[in-house]
């Protein structure tokens, strides 16, 4: 997406994360609760039974590690710490860690739309020999850097990194699987323009679904307007 003599990049803030849940704007989960609707898959949130997942375990271990707390049921410590490991052997992945910011939100409208966004990223470094960096991180079951590659777009990681980047005005945008079993290795995607085309038709397109005057078919309706609700009722 183009840079306008009019763009201001949003500001980086440091927000504890409940905090940037209460933020009233459109997340990238938001949006992927309405293809989830779309999709006939779509299930209204329901209390969380605070079991920690193995990738918000990693995330904080890895970006965090002064708020993880060791122990908790069903997670393997040695596990998680052994993954963080083998992403700070990457001396690339290492280096951006140690220069990046971990986990900073901004808030922003994003122009098309006019929808008041916004987002929490992995790490942010602003500075690189590439450009402004946005890196994501995501663990995997995938087999090699190929089917990795493929999930990207299945899972809407495309969406997302044409959200986050369009949203900074970022050079690239790191996507790099961490594989949660043996044997361990990282798949380092550097998002290309072909999929941040197709992740951002994505966005705007559920975007333009939330909008108060959109055309939705009549049989999509209710699921699309349980979403719009449950923006305003609740968290991310």
């Amino acid at each position: 997406m183009p840079t306008t003599d009019s763009f201001r990049r949003p500001d980086l803030l440091r927000l504890p994360y409940d905090d940037y849940r209460a933020l009233p704007a459109i997340a990238n989960s938001d949006l992927s609760r309405l293809r989830d609707a779309l999709n006939g898959r779509y299930q209204k949130p329901s209390a969380m039974n605070g079991a920690l997942g193995l990738g918000t375990a990693f995330h904080t271990a890895l970006l965090e590690p002064e708020l993880y707390e060791a122990g908790q049921p069903g997670i393997n410590d040695s596990l998680i710490w052994w993954m963080v490991e083998g992403v700070k052997l990457d001396p690339y992945l290492n280096d951006l860690l140690l220069r990046g910011t971990p986990e900073p939100s901004c808030i922003f409208t994003e122009p098309t739309t006019d929808t008041v966004c916004k987002l929490r990223a992995d790490l942010v470094a602003p500075e690189t020999d590439r450009g402004y960096t946005i890196i994501d991180f995501k663990t995997t079951m995938a087999r090699d850097y190929n089917h990795f590659l493929a999930q990207c777009s299945g899972y809407d990681y495309d969406r997302q990194a044409a959200f986050y980047l369009d949203a900074l005005q970022a050079d690239q945008f790191l996507l790099v699987g961490v594989q949660k079993v043996e044997p361990f290795s990282l798949f380092t995607v550097e998002v290309p323009t072909y999929m941040l085309e197709e992740g951002r038709a994505k966005y705007l397109r559920l975007l333009q679904l939330l909008q108060p005057g959109a055309e939705v078919p009549s049989y999509l309706s209710a699921a699309v307007r349980d979403v719009r609700d449950g923006l305003t009722n609740d968290a991310e």
